[in-house]
């Protein structure tokens, strides 16, 4: 986090609702590379991150990912050992982190931007009966392009309410309240910030110029 915060300023609001004490799964939208870092850096707890397992096998990052209390997934299948993982870790009173848009995810593939949430999240919600704490980032894309650095372009995290668990509460029921509690603090931050169209997320190629926003429009389309 040191290194990316001379080029950016971060904003942070709602960790008050964060409990201090006591197991809870922190899920939030996914849209650069970056948003790790940012999460953490003023976050009150220690987050156990769900990583894509590729990442762990990098070398040097992976052991590093590794101190810092991350474990993999496999995306390709069906990965039992990551939510055994996740349980166990839960269990013993930790926050786990996810993002459970399976992937960075922008505009109309985003749940932000209307896509439909996968029903995993509220599965392992329902396994866990824990707390949810929803999370939005938004910006960090922005740290794709050198340039932006000059800039210090903003950052933006919010966190809300702890949603409580609910097994009485089918899977599609508890998915659509981590979309619903996702959109209204989207809603919340472009309001109480003022963020600009240039700041909402892009992707990295279109940080870098290599594509334009109408073009990224017809390709999802």
């Amino acid at each position: 986090m040191l290194p990316l915060r001379p080029g950016s300023r971060a904003y942070y609001s709602g960790m008050d609702f964060v409990p201090s004490t006591g197991p809870g799964l922190v899920v939030s939208n996914h849209i650069s590379h970056f948003d790790p870092p940012f999460l953490t850096a003023e976050f009150p707890r220690v987050i156990h991150f769900m990583a894509d397992k590729p990442l762990l096998q990098i070398p040097i990052l992976g052991k590093m990912m590794e101190w810092g209390h991350v474990f993999p997934i496999d995306r390709t299948k069906n990965d039992r050992s990551a939510l055994k993982t996740a349980m166990a870790r839960l269990e013993a009173g930790n926050m786990v982190g996810i993002f459970p848009e399976k992937g960075i995810r922008q505009g109309a593939t985003s749940v932000l931007g209307g896509a439909e949430l996968p029903i995993g999240t509220a599965s392992l919600w329902r396994m866990a009966d824990v707390p949810v704490i929803p999370m939005v980032i938004i910006g960090t894309d922005q740290m794709y392009a050198l340039k932006n650095y000059l800039r210090r372009p903003r950052i933006f995290v919010r966190m809300g309410k702890p949603l409580l668990p609910d097994r009485d509460a089918s899977r599609e029921e508890l998915r659509d309240r981590i979309v619903a509690a996702w959109r209204e603090l989207f809603e919340s931050m472009k309001r109480d910030y003022h963020i600009q169209p240039d700041e909402l997320p892009q992707t990295a190629q279109q940080r870098w110029g290599q594509i334009t926003p109408i073009e990224q429009s017809s390709s999802e389309n």
